[in-house]
């Protein structure tokens, strides 16, 4: 036999052999504490964290393990001695043989750790290792229930306390945000105050000035965020030119600017650029005016 179909015979006696008896041995130290008890108190009874469920993923999985073994692994054995193996075959065989090793060892007590579990199993008396349901006495349900408790409350204390981080966090990052929609309010594109800006409705606003439907965006950030973001159309049209009435009746109703060119603070032609950096109107014929205020129709409106 050449030495590639002996290591593949070596391994494949292996999971067929011991995997299912390393299986065996295992869910014999599992099941024996129950058979012993059931013998000696004639009730069965389920010790420390294993129940039936438990009892029977363990058992279904060991009788797969070992029925795979007699009868797919004796095949594989049989095909390698004929020199006439499947190694797309063998290979399943091992690693589903491996997964059930891997999903079982993690059901039973000290999973993955096999030897430590067999010691424990030397060391400590039978009553010391196994604490069956009906030999607890009222003590022992206290004290099981106030661990059980008492792992609850750590938990939830871990929990709560991950919750108030996490809240804490928020409310620090709202308080930033707060602070900086506070400082860009505070800071305005404009060199006048606006005024008269709270309960706004924005579309009542655009009927009552003229104001055509593609400014919404550059009104509301006139009036809201003290942002230039474009120019607002006024579309109301004169008999000669533009019509000027809407625009400086807006102006004058939300900002200080007439007030404070009526003060003198602004000249005409300086509060007329201020107001044609930010407003265009309509002509009669439909054409945009850029500069609808100057200084002779301002003059005439404070007159």
């Amino acid at each position: 036999m050449d030495s590639i179909y002996l290591v593949a015979y070596t391994t494949i006696l292996i999971f067929t052999i011991l995997i299912p008896s390393f299986l065996l041995g295992r869910i014999w130290f599992a099941v024996s504490p129950f058979v012993i008890n059931y013998y000696r108190s004639e009730k069965a009874s389920w010790y420390n964290s294993w129940n039936t469920d438990r009892f029977l993923i363990v058992v279904s999985g060991v009788a797969i393990s070992v029925l795979l073994s007699f009868f797919w692994g004796v095949k594989i054995l049989r095909q390698i001695r004929e020199v006439e193996p499947d190694f797309v075959e063998v290979f399943f065989y091992i690693v589903i043989q491996i997964i059930i090793l891997v999903l079982l060892e993690a059901k039973m007590d000290h999973p993955g750790k096999p030897l430590k579990a067999f010691r424990e199993f030397q060391r400590k008396r039978y009553d010391e290792r196994f604490v069956f349901l009906e030999k607890q006495n009222a003590a022992d349900t206290v004290t099981h229930h106030a661990a059980e408790l008492k792992k609850e409350i750590q938990h939830t204390k871990e929990s709560l306390a991950g919750e108030i981080q996490i809240h804490k966090d928020i409310s620090t990052e709202i308080h930033l945000l707060a602070d900086e929609n506070n400082r860009l309010l505070k800071t305005s594109d404009f060199p006048f105050e606006l005024r008269n800006t709270t309960n706004l409705n924005i579309s009542n606003l655009m009927t009552e000035y003229f104001i055509s439907e593609e400014s919404r965006q550059p009104l509301e950030d006139f009036l809201l965020r003290k942002r230039k973001n474009g120019k607002i159309v006024f579309t109301k049209i004169a008999r000669n030119g533009v019509s000027i009435q809407p625009i400086l009746d807006f102006f004058s109703r939300y900002t200080d600017l007439i007030e404070n060119c009526k003060a003198e603070k602004y000249s005409q032609a300086e509060t007329a650029e201020i107001i044609n950096e930010t407003a265009s109107a309509l002509t009669r014929k439909g054409e945009l005016e850029n500069q609808p205020i100057n200084s002779k129709n301002l003059s005439k409106y404070l007159s």
